[in-house]
């Protein structure tokens, strides 16, 4: 119970204002479109103009997202300066409410059906479905957009820091080089059998590079924050990614200067999550 109080009063992760007009623009165009292509829910039946009848939905469907925001994020962000997990629980309680019953309404209103706790409980598991759909999309792009967020903010801080670090990695072949270059020139190291490439950037190209070395001997040379392992056969560089796009099943990592992808395992999307927190 200790820890659902707690979780109720954290501060909610996902910030996204769910009131612009943008949003409220997406929310009711997407709706639109959706309810006029599939026309479900008997919406086929109806007598009159289908289009305006799905444009009355969409629009319904911003006006009331926008007035629930308002009232249950957009008030305790001005008085708190941010949003926590309660009132994002509340929030979703109102919206589905306010939009089962206003759809009652609209219903009763374009087909005639008398008002009743029936029509009611009818609109409240479409609306419901449609709003599990809704969320989950939002709360996925929502997620991605403050990873990225975060994550320039943590490049910016650390590539300013680790500005003139050198950093040595070592082949363990007798015969073998070292290889030295500045921390921030670093991309990422993949375990390869008993090898490990080394790709890295050299007056603006790309380079790389095997060493005779295992990945838990080269992260013993790198302890570093920003040099993270995000998968078994991975370690990367955190200050050159461009972005971080998934979910909690693993994510995949881009860089700016190369097209190489760098998957992030499910076991260490926490470990990511906590050093962008």
């Amino acid at each position: 119970m200790h820890r659902f109080t707690e979780f109720l009063h954290s501060k909610c992760p996902l910030q996204a204002n769910v009131s612009s007009l943008r949003s409220l623009l997406a929310l009711g165009t997407g709706i639109f479109i959706l309810l006029y292509l599939f026309q479900p829910f008997g919406i086929s039946n109806y007598s009159g103009s289908i289009f305006l009848m799905c444009l009355g939905v969409g629009i319904l469907s911003s006006c009331v997202q926008g007035l629930c925001s308002l009232l249950f994020l957009g008030i305790p962000r001005r008085k708190k300066g941010f949003v926590t997990n309660g009132d994002v629980l509340i929030y979703s309680v109102a919206i589905e409410l306010a939009m089962a019953f206003s759809m009652t309404i609209y219903a009763s209103f374009c087909f005639g059906a008398p008002l009743s706790w029936q029509l009611f409980f009818v609109f409240f598991y479409w609306t419901f479905l449609i709003w599990l759909l809704v969320t989950g999309i939002s709360t996925l792009i929502g997620y991605n957009r403050m990873l990225h967020n975060r994550l320039e903010e943590v490049k910016v801080k650390t590539n300013e820091e680790q500005v003139g670090i050198m950093i040595t990695l070592h082949d363990q072949n007798l015969r073998g080089e070292d290889l030295s270059l500045p921390i921030n020139n670093l991309l990422y190291i993949e375990a390869q059998k008993n090898n490990a490439l080394v790709c890295y950037v050299v007056d603006g190209k790309i380079e790389r590079r095997e060493l005779r070395t295992t990945l838990t001997a080269l992260k013993a040379d790198l302890p570093y924050d920003n040099i993270f392992q995000c998968h078994r056969s991975f370690l990367v560089n955190i200050n050159n990614i461009e972005s971080a796009k998934g979910n909690s099943n693993g994510y995949l990592l881009r860089f700016k200067v190369c097209r190489d992808t760098i998957p992030v395992s499910r076991t260490f999307v926490p470990s990511l999550r906590k050093y962008l927190s």
